[in-house]
């Protein structure tokens, strides 16, 4: 007999978001909450991956306009602490936060994993919080939803555009596309200084500017240009494959809508290096 497969346990809860079940609970509803109504036909958001602190409001506002309307979620995340070519998937049973195991689709991930670019890979998974702090807001969203974890590390141009074509099929209508990303990354830390970092207000200016940029070409479904607006700055944003392989994904006609934006500048007052976020939902119309 083949042994189970295992559980992955959460390595983020106690940091990023409380351990305590109770106390995870309580926040993820209460983000949720404020989060706004529900809306009908969203198909895909974009959500920051940040501390709940920080980045936990924006990423409810694109959570709360799907509450209980799909039964699987396909998860997009950069990878960022393991280099490796292509993409990769967790094959294992579920994946565990304190608010209990969130069960992996398998069939899906054994679909992406028929690509030649693709393959089973925990290892990469371990340290990773891109996926990870998705799943409690999910567990609150969507109770009882399966998820397809999928890691993207360095992917070629035609390897997007593939991926885009073989995930277009299965978002179907109990189906959402989560693409966890960031938007622009500024400081030495992530090799992006287009002003220098003479005050807070200087920075958050310019800030705003370039993710206001890359937001009209994502908010229009814009992926060519997109690709384009990122060689043309240099800028740095971690989820840049995710967010072209949603918009090459999806079906047309399903401009995106801007739910909130924010920064960690404005958690932490740090100008220094200072991370952009965005919730964008896809397919919205009020409910």
């Amino acid at each position: 007999m083949r042994p189970e497969p295992a559980v992955k346990e959460p390595h983020l809860a106690g940091r990023w978001y409380p351990a305590e079940p109770a106390a995870l609970d309580a926040i993820v509803r209460e983000l949720l909450a404020a989060g706004g109504p529900r809306r009908a036909g969203v198909r895909a958001i974009l959500v920051p991956h940040g501390p709940y602190r920080g980045s936990g409001p924006v990423a409810a506002r694109a959570f709360a306009t799907v509450a209980g309307g799909a039964r699987r979620a396909i998860v997009l995340s950069p990878t960022h602490y393991a280099e490796f070519r292509g993409a990769a998937t967790l094959p294992m049973r579920a994946y565990r936060t304190p608010l209990g195991p969130v069960e992996l689709d398998g069939e899906c991930a054994a679909a992406l994993g028929r690509l030649p670019f693709v393959r089973a890979n925990p290892a990469v998974f371990l340290r990773e919080h891109g996926l990870e702090v998705q799943l409690p807001l999910l567990q609150a969203a969507l109770p009882g939803s399966r998820a397809a974890l999928l890691l993207l590390g360095s992917l070629e141009p035609g390897e997007v555009v593939t991926l885009a074509e073989a995930l277009r099929p299965m978002l179907d209508d109990e189906t959402l596309l989560v693409v966890s990303s960031d938007l622009v990354h500024y400081g030495r830390r992530f090799g992006y200084l287009p002003v220098p970092p003479t005050d807070a207000a200087t920075v958050a200016a310019a800030l705003r500017r370039l993710d206001e940029d890359v937001l009209s070409r994502i908010l229009a479904r814009d992926a060519d240009g997109f690709v384009r607006w990122l060689a043309d700055t240099g800028a740095a944003i971690c989820g840049r494959h995710a967010i072209e392989v949603m918009l090459r994904a999806l079906p047309p006609g399903m401009p995106g809508e801007q739910l909130a934006h924010a920064s960690s500048l404005d958690a932490d007052g740090a100008h220094e290096h200072v991370v952009g976020y965005a919730a964008v939902a896809f397919g919205a119309a009020p409910a």
